[in-house]
């Protein structure tokens, strides 16, 4: 197979199965670099967390979330975002987090990031934002916490 076909086919890999991590990748990414999004500002660990009161779009605590229909390359899954709930866990919202959009290869082959992916650099368990403020608390993590401490 000629390098512009194998370059190709890793272009039309489908979303559902591309990499979402370097560790994804052959080799477990050595050789290979994200590419991102956004350009990330240095954290601003002085400043605290907001938190989102509306739930985004593609929240993972909407019902028909790829986190809740089991889809393995997100970070989390149905068991997993109702046991942090439970557990006062903090969930962060991705909103304005950085994302690698490709992967490059020292070769200069590029695969497609998977479209859920987050890398966000992490303080003290908190990540930040590309402008370098911290993420927000996830608004639909908020609700379902607040529903479990009235409810218990």
């Amino acid at each position: 197979m000629r390098i512009d076909s194998l370059i190709k086919a890793l272009a039309e890999i489908p979303p559902e199965i591309r990499p979402g991590r370097l560790a994804d990748l052959p080799g477990e990414g050595e050789d290979w670099t994200a590419v991102y999004d956004l350009d990330q500002a240095s954290p601003q660990t002085d400043a605290l967390p907001g938190a989102n009161l509306r739930m985004c779009a593609d929240c993972a605590y909407r019902p028909n979330s790829p986190e809740r229909q089991g889809d393995e390359r997100h970070a989390a899954d149905a068991d997993m975002l109702d046991r942090i709930v439970r557990d006062g866990e903090p969930f962060w919202c991705h909103q304005g987090i950085r994302q690698p959009v490709t992967f490059r290869c020292d070769d200069g082959i590029e695969i497609p990031a998977h479209p859920g992916s987050y890398d966000p650099p992490i303080v003290d368990a908190i990540p930040y934002k590309a402008d370098g403020t911290p993420a927000d608390l996830c608004a639909g993590w908020l609700h379902r916490r607040a529903t479990e401490l009235r409810h218990g």
